[in-house]
């Protein structure tokens, strides 16, 4: 491939759909592979969202990144819930106990919890989402992919942006995002945000409004050393909060009773969550030589997360008498179950890795190191009886986990002819788990009865996992590749404790086994037209050996447990069209189908995996008083799915259609933008459940328009 064609190279992903001055597209460059590449170059299933197109279409969150990148499903409950599945896997750790499928990387660094992926979304250069096992490239709980933010670094020259948004609902952002270039070997950025919003739904009975509330800041620091090596210091700080977290009881709602979207409704308990987060990381880079460099990346991150929630998300708990002591509803007068929850973590990866390369032959090996300290040790679950004005019930959690991770690691690519390159790695994980539960007392919600004190146990876990990857490269920029990869996914123990002996104190902490993983996989990337379409297409086979997944039960609470093993299979396609010089179109599809094909949930669909998903998007700019008007829309489909593994509670398929119009002064110095959300209203749920009081949601945005401005410098 030669070096001009390279050039004209884009994935569709990336939707690079500004700036356009001529048909072709543009070459998008992604680190997937621990090295710099064209992203058409890389033989792996890869979507990169570009910093430009998620400035340009207000993406705040990993979640709303989602239309842009086929076989991306997920949605978020609240600040820290948030949940991602890549082809039909999903990720959470709601639990200190649990482990996400979906890899989380800030800047090469595995940030272990999704509660540090808030903060860090902002002055983003590129999100790059790799689909299927990844144990190789980016090791343990990258079962099912990985998700990669890079953020934006100082650069050579002095610019400034202030930016601020306004919109309906009370939304409201601020954003600063500065560069100084020091000197020829050292250059500063600053960014920060501030963003809120309110008045979606008004609680009817105190007549407040829902909120969210956030604030980041990163600071940076590029230093070169020497012409050899370069030092890269980032610091960041985030901060959130928000009352938004109960789902609604639908039937048991005072203010609509079986209304499932009402914009108001009631509860009878407070709602908030808090979260905070900092990070501090050092990476360096050596270049020994032409062909070899050592790079050193240094991460240490601190959060804290406080929660608290109306479990039953209903002013009218009647239903709770029910559910809980099999009395008539009512009879006791109504309970009520607000639930609270305090979370501490720190964390700490050290990576090294070395990486040469010839004509003929590139490579890298390295080896890595996790550690995190996790407490939830305010967590509470109260039953109050609300007629009679006193606790009946109360139970208190305290929970603690020290892990540790390694990881060695070594990969190569070896060109054997002008048109066929091979490329095979390898990983060996290990875990080192040690976990605590002091539970002082257990009433109703029986999980196992009290402990005599802290419970204690630790286990110990390693994998080896690979990766074979064939690749073809024919005539007129079209690569074909096969590959099989590896994934692995470490074990953990449960939050609930068992009463083995029967004499009403706990004894026995439940641990669960680690997860794998391994797919077959058949790709084409192609660059048609003279370099104006592109389009990337793969189809996959993924079995998955002892699946965790999450299940509430009054009984045993939240739990993880072995499913058994899964099979997902499917195609993603993609395609990318510079029709005109000003009018650039976008398509990509999504087929999932997943199945438990053992153990107790036989015959089951995976949660969050609906069979169908597709997107169409359109950019057009054109020349506007002077300066440069520029449209731009997307609508995503999601089709029909489940919310969780028992099957029980579907939601209907839906479509969003988001827009922005933009302007941009002829002088570059400033523009002004007008974007919406949802701008059909569509309803749809980000959650339903059933947790023995009647069915439940977590609604998903509706409509939001808004207004914004940036002023360069």
């Amino acid at each position: 491939m030669t070096n001009a064609n390279k050039k004209i190279l884009v994935a569709i992903s990336a939707l690079s759909l500004s700036s356009m001055v001529s048909a072709q597209l543009e070459e998008v460059l992604v680190t997937a592979q621990k090295r710099e590449q064209s992203l058409q170059d890389v033989p792996i299933a890869i979507s990169a969202v570009s910093g430009e197109l998620l400035e340009q279409t207000g993406v705040n969150t990993i979640t709303e990144v989602i239309p842009m990148v086929p076989g991306l499903t997920g949605a978020d409950y609240g600040l820290a819930t948030n949940s991602w599945a890549i082809r039909g896997i999903g990720s959470n750790d709601w639990t200190i106990g649990s482990e996400p499928s979906v890899g989380v990387f800030v800047d090469d660094a595995y940030v272990g919890r999704n509660i540090f992926a808030t903060s860090t979304f902002f002055d983003i250069n590129r999100i790059e989402v790799v689909k299927g096992p990844q144990g190789t490239l980016f090791g343990r709980n990258a079962a099912a992919g990985a998700i990669s933010l890079i953020t934006n670094t100082p650069g050579d020259e002095n610019e400034w942006r202030l930016g601020v948004a306004v919109g309906d609902e009370g939304q409201q952002r601020y954003e600063v995002v500065g560069n100084w270039a020091v000197s020829d070997t050292f250059a500063l950025r600053l960014a920060y945000q501030h963003q809120e919003w309110d008045g979606m739904w008004t609680e009817v009975l105190s007549g407040e409004d829902m909120y969210t509330e956030s604030d980041v800041i990163r600071v940076s620091a590029r230093w070169d050393i020497t012409d050899n090596l370069e030092a890269l210091i980032k610091f960041n700080h985030g901060k959130a909060e928000t009352n938004y977290t109960s789902a609604v009881n639908i039937p048991t709602n005072l203010a609509q009773p079986g209304v499932e979207y009402p914009d108001r409704f009631a509860i009878n308990q407070p709602n908030f969550e808090q979260n905070e987060d900092d990070g501090f990381g050092l990476r360096l880079t050596w270049a020994i030589n032409d062909s070899l460099t050592l790079v050193s990346i240094t991460d240490v991150r601190s959060g804290e997360n406080d929660y608290y929630e109306d479990v039953d998300g209903s002013a009218n708990d009647v239903a709770i008498d029910e559910a809980l002591f099999g009395v008539p509803g009512g009879a006791l007068g109504g309970l009520d179950i607000p639930v609270g929850l305090g979370g501490d973590g720190d964390t700490v990866y050290q990576e090294f890795r070395l990486s040469g390369g010839s004509d003929s032959l590139d490579w890298f090996a390295g080896v890595s190191y996790y550690s995190e300290e996790l407490e939830n040790s305010r967590w509470e679950v109260d039953y109050v009886a609300t007629a009679l004005g006193f606790p009946i019930g109360l139970q208190r959690i305290a929970s603690d986990a020290e892990n540790t991770s390694y990881g060695i690691y070594g990969d190569f690519t070896w060109q054997a002819t002008g048109r066929l390159a091979v490329t095979a790695g390898m990983r060996w994980s290990a875990d080192e788990k040690e976990w605590c539960t002091n539970t002082l007392q257990d009433d109703f919600y029986d999980m196992g009865g009290p402990t005599a004190g802290p419970l204690c146990d630790e286990e110990d876990w390693d994998e080896l996992t690979g990766r074979l990857i064939a690749q073809y490269n024919f005539a007129g920029d079209t690569m074909l590749f096969a590959s099989v990869a590896q994934g692995y996914k470490g074990g953990g123990f449960n939050t609930s404790v068992v009463d083995s002996d029967g004499d009403g104190i706990a004894d026995l902490v439940v641990p669960f086994d680690p997860e794998t993983s391994i797919a077959y996989e058949l790709g084409l990337k192609s660059t048609l037209l003279d370099g104006r379409m592109q389009f990337n297409g793969s189809v996959y086979f993924t079995d998955y050996e002892s699946l965790q997944v999450q299940i509430f039960g009054f009984d045993t609470g939240l739990q993880i447990r072995d499913a058994g093993d899964a099979e997902t299979r499917g195609f993603e396609a993609e395609l990318m069209f510079a029709a005109t010089d000003n009018l650039t179109l976008m398509a990509n599809y999504a087929y999932v189908d997943t199945e438990i094909v053992s153990g107790p949930l036989n015959g089951q669909t995976l949660a969050y995996a609906p069979e169908d998903t597709f997107s169409l998007g359109a950019n057009f700019e054109h020349r506007f008083l002077g300066g440069n008007l520029n449209w731009f829309a997307i609508y995503n489909y999601t089709g029909e799915f489940f919310h969780d593994i028992d099957n029980l509670n579907e939601e209907s398929s839906y479509g969003i259609v988001n827009g922005k119009v933009t302007y941009t002064a002829g002088s570059e110095r400033w523009d002004l933008a007008f974007a919406v959300d949802n701008l059909t209203d569509e309803e749809y749920a980000t959650l339903r459940a059933d947790f023995g009081w009647g069915p439940q949601l977590h609604w998903g945005y509706k409509r939001l328009m808004r207004a914004e401005f940036n002023l360069y410098f």
